[in-house]
């Protein structure tokens, strides 16, 4: 692991400490956890972009046209 420091307002902190004591859960366990969803999320958005992008190319609009395409000739 490695150490870092960082600056919080104090109303962050406490919100910070308010939750992270009602999950059980350190100061750098539930940072962590924080780090790893927004990650997760990120990569989610990732795909739902790169899917809506190939909706838009091959204009799809509802999953009868997901069945018109994958039953092309």
């Amino acid at each position: 692991t490695n150490v870092i420091s960082i600056s919080l307002p104090p109303t962050t902190v406490k919100k910070l400490e308010r939750i992270r004591k009602r999950q059980g859960q350190s100061r750098s366990a539930f940072i962590s956890a924080l780090i790893d969803k927004s990650a997760e999320d990120a990569a989610w958005q990732r795909m739902y972009d790169w899917g809506a992008a190939t909706a838009r190319k091959f204009n799809i609009t509802s999953e009868d046209d997901i069945d018109r395409i994958l039953h092309e000739d």
